[in-house]
């Protein structure tokens, strides 16, 4: 799908069109990340992690903040005393 580069104030911005805002439930102010692929050159857009879904903590959130705890967790017991 061909988008178009507009200027908007100082900066250029790529619209998304409406089915790809509906399928990733998309508002104003969410924040994507945009990257480049280092081999193909390709513009990447992703919408970032979800941390609540329906008034609970996603599963993912809480997989990496397990991860964060136990890899920190010395740190954390030191940082407490």
């Amino acid at each position: 799908m061909t988008r178009k580069i507009v200027q908007t104030g100082s900066s250029l911005a790529v619209t998304l069109p409406k089915e790809v805002v509906e399928q990733f439930k998309l508002k104003k102010g969410d924040s994507v990340d945009v990257s480049v692929h280092p081999q193909t050159g390709a513009i990447i857009v992703r919408t970032g992690v979800r941390y609540i879904e329906g008034g609970k903590v996603t599963t993912r959130f809480k997989q990496r903040a397990r991860k964060v705890l136990a890899k920190y967790d010395k740190a954390f017991e030191e940082l407490a005393k």
